[in-house]
């Protein structure tokens, strides 16, 4: 029988990639120098464009909430530094206009994906960002996706959920607008490095502990779990139909059980607790080391699937 999650030991731990951090300041700093005062204007002239898009929708809403989730490259999940930059400008420019809908700030998005240890990556579909944004008290969402196309880069609005008030199904049929920016290397750079992951932990950062040894310490065998029940899906993720990984960073104590715990990434709406909730009622054969069982820290990989 398939289960809804699947959870293994990872034999290295190449598989939890660890992204340095990159200030917003220095971000936006960046950013201002590449996009010209002619792209900058493109953005607001989106903005515009949909804002007076969503006032003439026939919504339910007298003021929608609309968050600005991102905009990826290509397709929802494929992350780009220039996407996320360009949603922040989009965002603030849309906040702007006093006649249209009530624009969420971004940043409790971000703080989110801080807090469940996750980029925007995690969202693969129109439909798992507008359940995330709905989780914020947003109405509607904005995506965006960029494509290169000659000399041009082009970017490509959707409004997600907006529609008539009287469609009660989630099928999308999105306003879009679509803006085209002279493509430069800088843009054409910006659009391939994908946007860093909003959480600090690394392997690194976790702190030496006393009589905690690696679990690839010469002479430590190797510790094999014994009732390792898999994780259960939240509502919200089965709803919004995510799918993906969580990493943790576990000490396994000479009692066979799981404490010290550090997620290194994490999955949306309630999958990262979901995780840290399951590790903490596996029991373990612990490892050893000449012959006396030892607690060490290990990698644990936790799948959350849908079949």
């Amino acid at each position: 029988m398939r289960c809804p999650a699947k959870s293994s030991l990872l034999a290295a731990f190449v598989f939890a990639t660890v992204f340095p951090s990159h200030p917003a300041n220095a971000q936006s700093q960046s950013f201002d120098a590449v996009l010209a005062n002619a792209d900058k204007a493109q953005i607001d002239l989106a903005a515009l464009h949909v804002a007076q898009s969503i006032q003439e929708a026939k919504l339910s809403e007298t003021k929608p909430k609309v968050l600005v989730i991102d905009f990826f490259r290509g397709s929802a999940g494929n992350s780009s530094l220039l996407g996320t930059l360009l949603a922040d400008r989009f965002s603030e420019s849309l906040s702007n206009f006093s006649r249209g809908p009530q624009v969420l700030n971004r940043k409790i998005l971000k703080d989110y994906m801080t807090k469940e240890w996750m980029g925007v990556s995690e969202l693969r579909s129109n439909k798992q960002c507008l359940e995330l944004g709905r989780e914020f008290g947003a109405t509607e969402v904005i995506i965006g996706l960029l494509s290169q196309d000659g000399d041009s880069v082009d970017l490509t609005i959707h409004l997600a959920g907006f529609g008539p008030a009287a469609r009660k199904s989630e099928i999308f049929e999105p306003i879009v607008e679509v803006t085209h920016f002279p493509k430069t290397e800088q843009l054409v750079e910006l659009l391939a490095k994908p946007a860093p992951p909003n959480f600090p932990h690394n392997f690194d950062a976790i702190p030496n502990e006393p009589g905690v040894l690696n679990y690839n310490d010469p002479g430590v065998s190797q510790l094999r779990c014994i009732r390792c029940p898999d994780a259960q899906y939240s509502d919200a993720a089965r709803k919004a139909k995510i799918q993906g990984k969580v990493v943790l960073s576990v000490v396994v104590t000479t009692e066979g059980r799981a404490t010290s715990i550090y997620v290194l990434k994490g999955a949306p709406m309630g999958l990262t607790a979901q995780a840290v909730s399951a590790v903490k009622s596996w029991e373990f054969r612990p490892a050893q080391k000449d012959g006396k069982p030892v607690s060490v820290r290990v990698p644990i990989e936790m799948w959350f699937r849908l079949f």
